[in-house]
């Protein structure tokens, strides 16, 4: 196959699978590295450039400084050995356990917390000092959080006042737990009368809680008091120089069932780093958002590492990361297509109407786009200098790289956001289990795929008879998605079964995913082997494939698309976006409508509103391809957000669907027995 983006190994076809593809510029990536060896190289270049950073809080004002406050990459050394001496000396002393000492290596330790610098000075030390670590994520509950912290053998937890609580009621299920290390600052005595203001996340600590650590027979530091133990009792770094050295555990966020701890080897994602460093510029500053329990997360600060950068964190709080990221002015942006998604609805919103702004951002997007169209491009020296140099703003203008990983962006998505902000956004493609396994070209305006392999990744497809899908498929093979390369995982822990499930006796990880080559090797992911539903007619139904499809309205935060095997067609639950969706209502009903709670929940409950809403789902539908059977013929409207905190989605953002058609039992029964809304008069 002639292609300017992959090539195939000479005689790697057989049959029911396509040859092997590799990246035509970077077909091999040659790394031994480990990542104890990524960070002191950046040392040795630029020992005092910033590594990480955040906005301090003033406890006095209650709120974070307007500058970011830096540690240097040699502060950072200097750092990480007080607190791998730290542990190196509890261990000495046998306070970790009997099984702990001082020579232990690979034994693991938790971190649960939001991102904050303090984690890449753990996950440093950790390295520096051959130990494991485990992330996990701020939002999950005690339960989940216990699990992780047991499953993965954890010894110490670096955490926050936030879950102290929930730690010490449930110390007793956690045998092997010896020392809480908290990571909050401590503040101030209170003057005056008054207490201080504290920062998200964070609540105050008292001698009782203390007090209860020792009853229940943990070790209890401040972190600033952990280093200080550190310092007094230094311990040379221990190293492993093996790659395949166990560096981390990253928990699956768990759709369905209980996570799985991926083994992650400091060669793998050191490999993984250099494959992304790779042909990708605006690597110097990196806004650091995206859940550390993640791999897209610790992937792209590990690659800034790589590049010599530095990682600001975002204050914690979601409804200011727009601030941060003003304060920061950051170069990259990783992302995921359920933040992006947002902001393109805000902006979409803005083009609505017929206003004489709204009629001159449309007009500056379709010109752009049409350019973007012939050859790729995202800078227009009018409408940027008019328009569009105003919305780079919005990231702090700076941002040079935006790459969306989890799942592919929408064209249309992708396409808007690239003119909007003058930036060459690339979609990627990866898993937990293989860190980075696709990613779009510079400059490639084709949008539909997710790009060839990325550098020194090999991946094929297989056939996959029982949906239908065969590498023999014309015009593009078509199969389940295989990669192979030092990216990859090396399995579950303590899960032998799952293991060999996901890799074969060849090193190929199944993805599980369904993906097409097209005639220029770049792979489109088109559909999902799980998650496939057989409706009672017969016809099958990819659930998550379908409701992409239906994601892009403005006036729509979020949607669920449901079937039953025991029906014939599919229903949703759909969120409104409040600003919107009351225009969108007020609209509708020819009346206003507010975006206070009381409004909105009348307004979905409106039947007046609800076929509106379908109406133009189901024309979306259409507009994008889907089939009759794909067309939704039920609607419910709520205005609860699907959430972490009601069990509707995991921290990743994906839809957990077992525990959504419990909580939506009742709404499903009702439109199940409404029957079938005929859409004919509404196309």
């Amino acid at each position: 196959m002639a292609s300017s983006y992959s090539i195939e190994v000479p005689s790697s076809a057989k049959p029911g699978f396509t040859p092997i593809y590799r990246n035509a510029v970077f077909p091999e990536v040659h790394s031994t590295s480990t990542l104890y060896d990524v960070f002191n190289r950046t040392l040795a270049r630029k020992p005092d450039s910033p590594f990480v950073g955040c906005r301090p809080w003033d406890f006095a004002t209650g709120a974070q400084a307007n500058s970011f406050e830096w540690i240097t990459y040699a502060q950072a050394d200097e750092q990480r050995t007080a607190l791998g001496s730290a542990l190196s000396q509890l261990a000495k002393e046998k306070k970790l356990g009997q099984e702990i000492h001082v020579d232990s290596k690979e034994w693991c330790m938790s971190f649960w917390a939001l991102n904050r610098p303090e984690f890449q000075i753990v996950h440093q030390a950790c390295n520096a000092y051959s130990r494991r670590l485990v992330c996990i994520y701020d939002s999950y509950d005690v339960n989940n959080a216990a699990y992780i912290i047991n499953h993965s053998e954890s010894h110490v937890i670096f955490t926050t006042s936030s879950h102290i609580q929930q730690v010490l009621e449930r110390k007793t299920e956690l045998p092997l737990l010896k020392a809480i290390v908290i990571l909050d600052k401590e503040a101030p005595s209170p003057s005056g009368g008054t207490g201080a203001k504290l920062p998200r996340g964070q609540v105050g600590l008292d001698r009782v809680a203390l007090q209860w650590a020792s009853e229940k027979g943990l070790l209890f530091y401040r972190y600033d008091d952990f280093l200080s133990y550190g310092r007094e009792h230094l311990h040379a770094h221990t190293p492993s120089t093996d790659p395949n050295t166990v560096a981390m555990y990253c928990y699956t966020s768990g759709t369905t069932g209980t996570p799985k701890g991926a083994i992650i080897t400091t060669g793998g994602l050191a490999y993984a780093a250099k494959s992304a460093a790779l042909g990708t510029i605006g690597l110097d500053t990196m806004i650091g958002y995206l859940p550390i329990a993640h791999i897209f997360e610790v992937l792209a600060e590990t690659t800034v590492i790589e590049s010599g950068g530095r990682v600001g964190y975002f204050s914690g709080d979601p409804l200011k990361l727009v601030e941060d990221c003003q304060v920061l002015q950051p170069t990259i942006f990783p992302s995921v297509p359920r933040v992006l998604n947002r902001i393109a609805a805000l902006i979409q919103e803005q083009m609505a109407g017929d206003s004489f702004k709204a009629k001159l951002l449309r007009r500056a997007v379709e010109s752009k786009v049409a350019y973007h169209d012939m050859d790729g491009s995202v800078t227009h020296a009018f409408w940027d200098r008019l328009i569009f140099n105003k919305v780079k703003m919005i990231l702090g203008g700076k941002v040079a790289n935006i790459c969306s990983g989890s799942a592919p962006l929408r064209p249309e998505v992708l396409k808007l956001l690239r003119v909007a902000f003058c930036v060459d956004l690339r979609n990627g493609y990866g898993q937990t289990e293989n860190s980075v396994c696709t990613s779009m070209a510079p400059n490639d305006k084709d949008t539909a795929s997710v790009g060839p392999p990325s550098a020194g990744v090999e991946v094929r497809l297989v056939d996959c008879p029982q949906l239908n899908y065969y590498t023999t498929d014309k015009p593009w093979p078509r199969g389940e998605l295989l990669m192979r390369g030092g990216v990859l995982f090396q399995g579950y822990f303590k899960d032998e079964a799952k293991t060999r499930e996901a890799l074969d006796e060849e090193g190929w990880l199944h993805s599980g995913d369904i993906a097409a080559v097209d005639e220029k090797g770049r792979i489109h992911i088109v559909d999902r082997v799980k998650n496939v539903l057989k409706l009672s007619q017969g016809e099958y139904v990819a659930l998550e494939n379908v409701e992409q499809m239906y994601t892009g309205l403005e006036f729509l935060a979020q949607i669920w698309v449901h079937g039953d095997s025991l029906q014939d067609y599919l229903i949703a639950v759909a969120v409104p976006e409040p600003g919107a969706f009351a225009r969108y209502a007020s609209h509708v009903l020819g009346r206003t409508v507010s975006s206070s709670p009381s409004d909105l929940a009348l307004a979905c409950a409106d039947p007046k509103v609800v076929t509106s809403v379908l109406r133009d789902l189901v024309r979306l539908g259409r507009q994008r391809g889907l089939n009759g059977v794909e067309m939704l013929r039920g609607l419910h409207l709520t205005p609860e957000m699907f959430s972490v905190e009601n069990g509707l989605i995991t921290p990743t953002f994906k839809m957990k669907r077992p525990e959504a058609a419990k909580y939506f039992e009742k709404e499903v029964k009702a439109l199940y027995d409404k029957g079938a809304v005929d859409i004919r008069p509404l196309l």
